[in-house]
């Protein structure tokens, strides 16, 4: 493990990026020299979710989809019929405990007290106490249901040792209280899962984990905004910790296709769903 202080994420290009999803097993096209995802069966996005295209690149990557949504250039806003709404902080370099609330800072110096944060660097303590916070997580925010166990630990070597990978876990007493894990594309970088242990919550370990994550980003000087993730307008209470840590919402001009029968479903019956794949709704 690494002191906290000293890490910093490093940026990697699509490409890079494009050819770690595809180890991991995601399905992954190259179309009009962009990397493109399978984000659910039928629907793709750019591997860089917030990657900007010009129009001329932001087409139906492949006849084989009933749909497809890629963030818009500015040039190019006008095209857009959608959006990406994310969670989005913009002045990295301006990012420190001063730009917080006051009720924030706070409880990152609680946190700050309380938990020490280190970057991973090997599986061991996710091995023994992992799944345990995952599990606990889960249960709580009922996000999704937790993968059997030794689906868990077959997949934290690869996990640990990926150096494009920011991994950062919180200590509490010589127990695992929570962690959480990013990447950066091209000066955007991308909080992906946070996982913190009901019974560490009172120490105020997810804003210190997040803080820090974004530290490491600054410190790299070539990351120029943080997404934490898109707008889960159906959970009130994460949107206000997003947004106390410094990560107002934003609607990004986005072309989206959907074809019209599973367009009027999702519109109907799985609205939230439907307002993160399009923006509307």
């Amino acid at each position: 493990m690494h002191d906290v202080s000293e890490v910093l994420l490093t940026s990697i290009t699509e490409e890079q990026f494009a050819t770690w999803k595809k180890q991991e097993r995601t399905h992954v096209i190259f179309y009009r020299d962009r990397y493109w995802e399978e984000l659910r069966k039928g629907f793709y996005q750019p591997i860089h979710l917030l990657a900007r295209l010009s129009a001329d690149r932001a087409k139906r990557p492949t006849p084989w989809c009933w749909g497809y949504r890629a963030a818009l250039c500015e040039d190019d806003a006008a095209a857009a019929n959608g959006s990406v709404a994310v969670h989005l902080l913009s002045n990295v370099q301006d990012y420190d405990i001063q730009t917080l609330f006051r009720k924030r800072r706070t409880h990152l110096r609680k946190c700050l007290k309380l938990v020490k944060i280190v970057r991973l660097t090997g599986p061991y303590i996710l091995q023994k106490q992992g799944y345990e916070v995952l599990r606990s997580a889960l249960k709580r925010t009922k996000h999704v249901s937790p993968p059997p166990k030794k689906d868990y630990l077959d997949g934290l070597t690869t996990y640990t040792t990926n150096e494009h990978r920011l991994v950062l876990v919180g200590i509490i007493d010589d127990r695992l209280g929570g962690y959480v894990d990013g990447h950066a594309i091209d000066g955007t970088a991308y909080i992906n899962n946070v996982y913190i242990a009901t019974e560490a919550l009172p120490t105020s370990i997810g804003t210190g984990l997040i803080f820090e994550f974004v530290q490491a980003c600054r410190r790299s000087g070539a990351i120029h905004e943080v997404v934490y993730g898109q707008h889960s307008r159906e959970d009130p209470a994460l949107c206000q910790f997003k947004e106390a840590m410094g990560f107002p919402v934003k609607h990004i001009p986005a072309k989206v296709m959907i074809t019209p029968i599973i367009k009027e479903y999702l519109r109907r019956y799985r609205p939230h769903p439907y307002y993160r794949l399009t923006g509307r709704g």
